[in-house]
């Protein structure tokens, strides 16, 4: 870092100017713009305090929702694909997980201190919604679920485990940063030192999604998000840019200071099979321009849509950006989004390897897209994109200079672009709650305010339909849950054949009666055998798929998002949304509060008395017909175990979950009935004083407007 030097006297100013505008604001802005800017100064400290640290490396960020591939897309970039970070069909990534170089391979953890956890606690028996509060809550429960006793770790601080083989740091690893890891709720952060010397002056890090129902983990992806150069963003190619990413990659990641912006469009593999389909042989028209009956054909369209969505949303964000306020350099950032890479981290891990050596997930893909390809290789590697990564990373690298040369004179433009967007924010809000006191008078609120009482039963009627539907098709995802653990088992039951050799010693003799001669030789012996680790290994695996089949039962069900919209709707259905009171930004803040306390049951199963019954009974090579006909038995029958153990408690759990969705369905109504009895009362007791209280609103907006100005 001895390059660049700090600018603390242009530093010193932004704060001091920044620290003067809260001051005179706070006689007449709300509580919460006031925290808003005080974080700001608080965030912008922050991060030239970390930039300027001797140590201090180049961050590089993978980041993106909740099952956009990360920890995958980073297994391939930096492992060769080994699954050496945990990936599932739901979030496993708990903390935000570092990886630097170091000449001793180490898994470093830090715990929470004695201090930071005592309050924890604290935040955590505040009944507020508030983010660190509901975090607090999360992360207390999860300990106490877990059995741990913390007390002993915390004062610890710190622990260092040393790993010699990938395998040992995978077994040791998700203990910590799984998100079902035993140690998780109390690990601060955790990083990984690697004998690797492409490491070397660099701090990659594999962050939690940042629409993890934990709401601890989003925290923390936004905190790195503070101090991070470098982001590949990762958007799944199905459901490309999205709403939820856009806005996050539009109004959160260049304003925070990053300089380079990599958009990654994920698992291209799912992307292109949407859109394959097998030619009739009786269509003499062929395939249409949204579809294609090979690989190379559906790569095409795919790419040429990614890439003009791209484009669009951009160019959409460039020409608002500009309305606004200038700024190129954030312009900049954003453009680099235009060109999209299109990669599959599972179609390049599969690349080369034997179809006999494929996952289950695997051998789904493969089965899914054979018939359209005349060269699976090719087409693998085709899908699998990962050589345009990789030179896209060796140029990070080779940039790492001037990219954080070119972040050290950034700092302060890129903080003042942020404080006028929050001032801009402050403005239009206040004139909107000026425009609705004008524009209404206490009868008609008043009229309104009878109206909706009158509608309760409608609405309450309408939020039983909303939750009757989900109770409905939490019962169908069941059955389907059921079904696919069951079909999962069969995938596991084929025990690895392995082939040994053994090295035989025999002779001959050969002349006559009164002249003999002996010859030795020696030949290798092949012979198949069964290991018992093969067999516990595959019950191993199946309890994983299983669990995580079990899990993604809720999350298809409780699409949180879709919940949200149709109760958006009882509101919309029930109100006259064309009046300038219904704000449906303000409504929608009223749902998500509910609907956001809604958590996923958590699922575990113990194999360990079936794993150890078999390596009890089996051990070396199983050679004959009859023991590995017994191991095979014996796995047959723990897969069986595992698979009714988790049948009958997904369907507790369902039986459950249903009953708490009926008590959050009285919470809703009784939640959504309240605020909004509760805004009606506030807009009421301010007509009492309609005009001072619009006075205030004005005098408000008039000193946005002078500081607006300034800047």
């Amino acid at each position: 870092m001895a390059v660049y030097l700090p600018d603390n006297k242009q530093f010193d100013v932004f704060v001091e100017n920044t620290n003067g505008i809260i001051e005179r604001l706070s006689a007449k802005a709300a509580k919460d713009d006031i925290s808003t800017l005080e974080k700001l100064v608080a965030n912008f400290k922050y991060k030239t305090e970390d930039f300027y640290r001797t140590e201090r490396k180049l961050n590089i960020g993978v980041i993106g929702q909740v099952k956009a591939g990360k920890s995958s897309f980073l297994n391939t970039l930096l492992f060769n694909g080994k699954d050496i970070l945990p990936k599932a069909s739901t979030p496993k990534t708990a903390t935000l997980t570092k990886m630097e170089y170091s000449d001793r391979n180490i898994i470093s953890i830090e715990y929470y201190s004695v201090d930071e956890w005592e309050i924890l606690k604290e935040n955590a028996a505040v009944d507020l919604d508030d983010d660190v509060y509901t975090a607090a809550r999360e992360i207390v429960g999860m300990v106490e679920r877990n059995g741990v006793e913390p007390d002993a770790y915390l004062k610890k601080g710190h622990d260092e485990i040393e790993f010699d083989t990938y395998d040992n740091l995978i077994a040791n690893l998700n203990n910590y940063v799984g998100e079902d890891g035993k140690f998780t709720p109390i690990v601060k952060a955790v990083t990984l030192y690697l004998n690797k010397e492409e490491f070397k002056g660099l701090s990659i890090v594999d962050t939690p999604g940042l629409n993890d129902p934990i709401a601890s983990r989003t925290i923390r992806t936004k905190e790195f998000m503070e101090v991070c150069d470098v982001v590949f963003f990762l958007s799944q190619s199905g459901s490309f840019l999205d709403k939820s990413d856009w806005v996050l990659l539009s109004s959160q990641l260049p304003q925070k200071g990053v300089k380079k912006l990599v958009l990654v469009a994920s698992k291209y593999d799912s992307g292109i099979r949407d859109i394959l389909r097998v030619q009739d042989e009786d269509d003499v028209f062929g395939c249409d321009e949204n579809t294609a009956d090979n690989i190379p054909a559906a790569c095409k369209i795919i790419k040429k849509k990614l890439k003009r969505r791209a484009r669009m949303k951009v160019e959409e964000f460039v020409s608002d950006l500009s309305s606004r306020y200038s700024s190129s350099e954030l312009i900049e950032v954003i453009r680099q989004c235009s060109e999209p890479v299109l990669v599959s981290a599972l179609a390049c891990n599969m690349t080369g390897k034997p179809e006999t050596e494929y996952s289950a997930e695997e051998r789904n893909v493969y089965a899914a897209l054979k018939n359209f390809s005349k060269d699976m290789q090719s087409d693998l590697k085709l899908l699998g994109n990962f050589d345009e990564i990789n030179a896209i990373f060796a140029d990070v690298i080779a940039e790492k200079e001037a990219i954080l040369e070119q972040k050290a004179k950034s700092f302060v433009p890129t903080a003042k672009t942020e404080l006028l967007a929050f001032l801009q924010e402050f403005k239009e809000k206040t004139s909107k709650r000026v425009a609705v006191l004008e524009q209404n008078d206490r009868e008609t609120l008043l009229e309104q305010k009878n109206f909706i009482e009158g509608q309760i039963n409608n609405i309450r009627a309408d939020i039983a339909v909303v939750f009757g539907e989900l109770n409905a098709k939490l019962e169908t995802e069941r059955a389907e849950g059921v079904r696919e653990i069951r079909e999962a088992g069969k995938d596991y039951l084929d025990i690895k054949e392995r082939t040994g050799s053994i090295t035989r010693h025999g002779s001959y003799t050969t002349g006559h009666l009164w002249w003999k001669k002996t010859h030795y030789y020696t030949y290798e012996e092949h012979y198949s055998y069964y290991l018992a680790s093969d067999a516990v290994e595959n019950l191993r695996k199946f309890s994983l798929e299983a669990v995580n089949n079990v899990e993604k039962v809720f999350s298809d069900a409780l699409e949180l998002k879709e919940l949200k919209r149709k109760l958006l709707n009882v509101v919309i259905q029930n109100f006259d949304m064309g009046s300038e009171k219904y704000d449906s930004s303000l409504f929608r803040i009223l749902v998500e509060e509910t609907v956001n306390k809604i958590e996923f049951p958590m699922f575990n199963i113990d194999i360990s008395d079936s794993m150890n019954s078999i390596t009890a009974k089996f051990s070396g090579e199983l050679t004959s017909a009859g023991q590995r006909n017994e191991l095979s038995t014996a796995l047959s029958n723990a897969i069986s175990r595992v698979y009714d153990e988790l049948s009958k408690k997904l369907s507790l759990t369902v039986s459950d979950f249903k009953n708490d969705m009926n008590t959050t369905a009285k919470n809703v109504e009784e939640s959504l009935l309240k605020n909004i009895k509760n805004e009606f009362e506030t807009l009421l007791a301010q007509y009492e004083h309609k005009e001072k209280e619009i006075s205030e609103y004005k005098i408000y907006l008039d000193m946005l407007d002078k500081e607006i100005a300034k800047l």
